[in-house]
């Protein structure tokens, strides 16, 4: 087996006067999917709450849910021309936009992020925006978070219900947004 390449880069931070490495992909290949049967795992968690079933560590992605909760502000520059607009309608068109943006990174996304222990925190500073989460309560789950830039501030806390029920799964992604 031939060694693997380096998975860290060298890259130069926004204001360009240090290097930081940032990892670009794992270390190690993931493991296929496919050799797994989420079938024999759920079969026994039937009408139970998903977030207080053991899952195999394959099923999950390599990040936690605050990481991916920091995913939503991608598109956080729709969010800068909205607070340019002198027309409210279009303000709210971009708001809108920004709003399904995340759901952009979701599309054949099968595996689930790992819970994040209580009083986890993930924070993320780009030049445009900062935005800092925290797992508030672990029972039931709840993540905070809050975003500012020049030109926007919000925050909010998202606590989701998912429920297996043999042939379907329910999902309710409960939060507030302000």
């Amino acid at each position: 087996m031939p060694a693997p390449r380096s998975s860290v880069k060298m890259a130069t931070d926004f204001k360009g006067s240090s290097q930081h490495d940032f990892r670009q992909r794992l270390p190690v290949p993931m493991f296929n999917r496919n050799d797994f049967s989420i079938w024999s795992v759920l079969k026994n968690c039937i009408g139970k709450e998903l977030s207080k079933i053991t899952m195999p560590v394959v099923f999950n992605e390599p990040l936690s849910f605050l990481q991916r909760m920091v995913e939503y502000m991608e598109y956080a520059h729709l969010l800068k021309k909205a607070a340019h607009k002198e027309d409210p309608v279009d303000r709210m068109r971009y708001v809108a936009a920004f709003a399904v943006s995340a759901l952009a990174y979701n599309w054949e996304r099968l595996g689930k992020p790992f819970n994040p222990l209580l009083g986890e925190t993930y924070e993320l500073e780009r030049e445009d925006f900062r935005i800092v989460c925290e797992q508030v309560s672990h029972h039931p789950p709840v993540s905070a978070f809050h975003a500012d830039g020049a030109d926007f501030h919000f925050h909010g806390s998202i606590h989701p219900k998912l429920k297996f029920w043999g042939k379907s799964v329910e999902i309710q992604p409960k939060g507030t947004v302000t």
